[in-house]
């Protein structure tokens, strides 16, 4: 469970520093395992933030985030991975930590990413594209109950992005999403809930559909 109670994060306005900007300020909802869920919000306007505060990197100025479960960190989050030790060496350090059997991590990362030779080479060797499968079959293998998803988790060529959204859809009965993106597209794709964030504030909607058609039109009219 992921569990907000009137929670918000300010930070000091660049150009007045009395000033404060709140990208979320009293947002109070509760998301439960197996109702995965999306927030819609355009560039800037506190996706990164609110992905944040759920991974515990960033605390809230007010109220309270109650996490229980298993929750992964941002799945764009490259600093879980250190580039100078291998792959291998990196996915032995992350299954100590979080408690996980290395041999049964190490199977599925070795078939998901297929990256061959390349998991007993530094990761700083490695193409973006590796790196990118790196991350995400280390992700999948830990079997977090919780993901944190943003706009960067379809990285990566067609064919591996195939592969993750079967991933997917053969465990969707035990991966919850929790996401903040400004694609549409890829909240309806893997979530069953969505709200809108604009000015600090979320606004949940009775659909997807709902929610999806209101974040279009919003961003339609920002452009003109």
């Amino acid at each position: 469970m992921i569990r907000f109670v009137n929670a918000g994060k300010a930070f000091r306005a660049r150009r007045n520093k009395k000033e404060l900007v709140w990208p979320i300020r009293h947002f109070t909802a509760t998301i439960l395992p197996g109702e995965s869920t999306a927030i819609l919000a355009t560039e800037g306007a506190g996706k990164t933030t609110l992905i944040d505060l759920v991974a515990g990197t960033e605390n809230p100025t007010e109220g309270e985030i109650i996490r229980t479960g298993h929750i992964s960190w941002p799945a764009s989050f490259r600093g879980m991975i250190n580039p100078r030790m291998t792959a291998r060496q990196n996915l032995r350090f992350l299954c100590d930590t979080y408690g996980h059997d290395f041999g049964a991590a190490h199977d599925f990362v070795q078939d998901f990413a297929e990256l061959g030779r390349y998991m007993d080479l530094l990761v700083k060797q490695c193409s973006n594209e590796q790196r990118h499968r790196l991350a995400i079959a280390v992700l999948f293998a830990m079997n977090f109950e919780f993901i944190l998803v943003d706009d960067t988790f379809e990285a990566g060529d067609a064919a591996f992005r195939r592969k993750v959204a079967q991933f997917i859809e053969d465990n969707s009965a035990h991966l919850t999403f929790f996401m903040a993106t400004s694609s549409a597209r890829l909240a309806e794709r893997y979530c069953k809930h969505a709200g809108i964030l604009t000015e600090g504030t979320v606004t949940f909607y009775d659909s997807m559909e709902e929610a999806v058609a209101t974040f279009r039109r919003m961003k339609t009219e920002e452009d003109y």
